[in-house]
């Protein structure tokens, strides 16, 4: 209301206005009811004895977001249509040109991993098995794996309140965005810039200890003068001193909190989520400094876009080069599927939709390429190793397909 009253109604003052006014809405800090609802997990779970249930949901103490990531172990090589008919981009390929590929694929521990985001429907099939159906209606089976499977899903039902589900309770969960007049109770995601000893730095939201990721969430230690519970919403700094680590709250006050995994060494890693890059996870014993800012709105379920094939081309030492469809390591076969690695003791998974190429360097290490303009040397997994099973290429138009060993690769280019 000030800027009004002094305008006076010529152009270069009307000019002037919108300029201040721009900069004035570029920099004004993200206020907690800003964020709304659209990044937290929401859906609607289907018990056994046929009941439904809509609301938010966590994974125990843990997953909540769309971009929180979802884990498993393949059981095999089905990717199928769906009941719904919808997702078979294989046409009627003969997998039993797989022969090789299956002896290939069986020797191997294929891991399953993607954003929730990019899920539509986990079908639960027993205590330790899952049919994921992705946006685009591709099933995939899973297996354990993690403690995604079997976990307990906490959902604060839009009626009922919270209701704790036992894994073996559950049919399916499908997943779709919160409508707008449902509000979450967490508080906001907790967002910040990451330091390494070594001086690196990365910025996006924060899982502390692989475990809080909400302002509700608590820093729990020991004080001099007793145990202490600091809410995340009221942080502003965590840097780690000696076997603890000096917290700032944000009106200024420090203090040093030890006797806790939250603050010492058994602090699980700090990961941080960017969404033109992936999830990246310090160590503690490579962590340095948070800093904790206002975050921006997250990604919401409908900003993640249906899953596509993997497609491109494969160049090989000899010059020969192949196009087409791809399944990279013999399993990966979907855009939203992660690429992993490690790179100074940080632990990156990215999804393939964000790789633009991968130059193989030697036996244990490749460069990522990433369609934001960032290169990465990447190690110690077999994702980008000589422990990798290969690439398939399956031609378009023919549906031949051929393997090419990860030692002959020169440059996979993403289309």
């Amino acid at each position: 209301m000030k800027l009004r009253s002094h305008i006076t109604f010529n152009n270069h003052s009307i000019k002037g206005y919108w300029m201040v006014l721009m900069m004035i809405l570029m920099t004004t800090p993200v206020v907690s009811h800003a964020q709304g609802n659209e990044e937290f997990i929401y859906g609607t779970i289907t018990a056994k004895s046929g009941d439904t249930y809509e609301g938010f949901m966590r994974w125990g103490k843990e997953e909540l977001t769309w971009h929180d990531i979802f884990n498993s172990t393949k059981l095999d090589e089905d990717i199928r249509k769906s009941s719904s008919g919808k997702g078979s981009i294989w046409g009627d390929f003969d997998w039993s040109l797989g022969s090789l590929w299956k002896n290939n694929y069986s020797g191997s521990n294929h891991i399953f991993a993607c954003r929730f985001g990019d899920i539509a429907t986990l079908h639960l099939k027993g205590r330790e098995r899952v049919e994921i159906e992705l946006k685009n209606g591709a099933i995939i089976k899973v297996e354990g794996g993690s403690n995604d499977v079997g976990a307990t899903i906490n959902m604060r039902d839009y009626e009922l309140g919270m209701v704790r589900f036992d894994w073996d309770k559950i049919k399916r969960i499908d997943f779709h965005q919160s409508p707008q007049n449902r509000r979450h109770k967490y508080g906001n995601l907790i967002y910040g810039i990451a330091e390494t000893r070594r001086g690196a730095s990365y910025q996006g939201y924060i899982k502390w200890d692989d475990d809080e990721r909400v302002g509700e969430d608590i820093l729990h230690g020991d004080s001099r003068n007793g145990e202490q519970e600091v809410p995340f919403e009221n942080i502003a700094v965590i840097e780690k001193k000696d076997d603890g680590s000096d917290v700032t709250v944000k009106s200024g006050r420090t203090i040093f909190l030890d006797g806790s995994n939250d603050v010492g060494d058994g602090n699980r890693g700090i990961i941080v989520y960017e969404d033109d890059l992936g999830t990246v996870k310090i160590p503690w014993k490579y962590f340095n400094k948070l800093t904790i800012v206002n975050p921006p709105i997250g990604p919401s379920y409908s900003s993640f876009m249906q899953p596509q094939p993997l497609e491109g081309t494969v160049t090989l030492y000899n010059g020969d080069a192949h196009s087409g469809q791809l399944v990279f390591d013999l399993d990966e076969m979907w855009d939203i599927e992660i690429l992993n690695g490690e790179d100074d003791y940080v632990e990156y998974e990215i999804p393939f939709r964000n790789i633009k190429s991968i130059v193989p360097k030697n036996r244990s290490y490749s460069m990522i390429y990433l369609r934001n303009g960032e290169e990465l040397l990447l190690g110690d997994s077999q994702d980008v190793s000589d422990d990798n099973d290969g690439v398939m290429i399956i031609n378009n138009q023919s549906d031949d397909a051929v393997i090419i060993d990860w030692d002959d690769i020169d440059k996979i280019t993403f289309k």
